[in-house]
């Protein structure tokens, strides 16, 4: 592998031509020689592949009509799309028919083949978090249940997970599975947190991401956004933090990672972390992660349970106790 430093004429290149691909990563642009790939034809794959030869027929197939099928045009020619490049490109409405109904059909909802009349794609949810559990093998997913495909029939979030890595990890971009599903519901709406499925077997210590779309009921699909990387929870232990606080720091706290090799705990909102410092041996309760900030809850020693007394901007003693 080589850098590349691109002059006048050609200011980046994505792609392969011939025996070398040319490809970007933090440290620059560099140079490869091309690998064919291995095709292990796997039943999921296979089953994608099936899905986009039914739906390209679909594509050609009643109840399509050329207006429907230049209506998906007006729908696609309205979403700026970024390509390897960087560059802003324009899908075409058989494409964007394809991206939207492989979402819907994978998480288990209907095709739909009327171009959506709302122009744009729905947007994401930055308020996703999540825990996992090797005792129950479930992730617990919180978001933001006022959000509109909520409370709306035949729409949802799809939810797929990272293939698990090594909590040394910091970065992961694959491979994705899809894992369950969230179904919006008219009236009353879905409510936060909810427990889904794996996509794979969850073991205590591993790290994993989550990423999810909102699928909307006229077809209309998100981008994919990503929560931020957790470690699985070994042993179940959940801390529970109680008092009369200001701000309200109760609730809740499942174990989240390491800290310097010390366990940390994160609220199911990311709003709080329970940690422990071996620097001036004290364990605290702040809105930061390593930090104690403006405000925080401190008790002498390891473990973390225990009762805290308030610093800086925070009020009220907190106990936290453990299940």
């Amino acid at each position: 592998m080589s850098l590349v430093k691109y002059g006048g004429g050609i200011v980046q290149m994505s792609g392969s031509i011939a025996g070398t691909t040319h490809a970007r990563n933090r440290f620059g642009n560099y140079c490869r020689a091309r690998t064919k790939p291995v095709n292990p034809r796997s039943s999921r794959q296979s089953a994608v592949r099936s899905l986009v030869m039914m739906l390209a027929e679909q594509w050609r197939e009643s109840p399509m009509t050329d207006n429907i099928r230049l209506a998906w045009q007006v729908y696609a020619n309205s979403v700026n799309w970024t390509n390897a490049l960087g560059e802003s490109v324009t899908l075409t409405g058989f494409n964007m028919f394809i991206r939207s109904n492989i979402a819907r059909i994978t998480a288990g909802l209907d095709l739909v083949t009327a171009a959506p009349v709302d122009l744009g794609l729905p947007s994401g949810d930055e308020t996703l978090v999540f825990t996992a559990f090797e005792s129950t093998q479930k992730i617990n997913i919180t978001f933001d249940d006022t959000a509109d495909w909520c409370t709306e029939d035949d729409a949802a979030m799809s939810i797929e997970m990272g293939c698990p890595q090594s909590p040394s990890h910091g970065f992961f971009n694959g491979p994705w599975r899809f894992s369950d599903v969230l179904l919006g519901v008219a009236p009353g709406g879905i409510a936060s947190p909810q427990a889904i499925d794996p996509a794979w077997a969850l073991v205590g210590g591993q790290k994993i991401w989550v990423r999810a779309k909102v699928i909307r009921a006229d077809a209309r699909c998100s981008t994919p956004f990503t929560a931020a990387p957790v470690t699985i929870n070994a042993t179940g232990t959940v801390l529970h933090a109680a008092g009369t606080l200001v701000p309200n720091s109760v609730g809740d706290y499942p174990l989240f990672g390491q800290l310097a090799g010390q366990p940390c705990y994160r609220r199911a909102d990311a709003a709080f972390f329970i940690w422990y410092n071996s620097d001036d041996s004290k364990s605290y309760i702040s809105i930061l992660q390593g930090a104690k900030g403006t405000l925080w809850w401190e008790k002498a020693g390891n473990p973390v349970a225990g009762s805290y007394t308030h610093g800086g901007t925070a009020t009220g003693d907190a106990t936290v106790t453990s299940n």
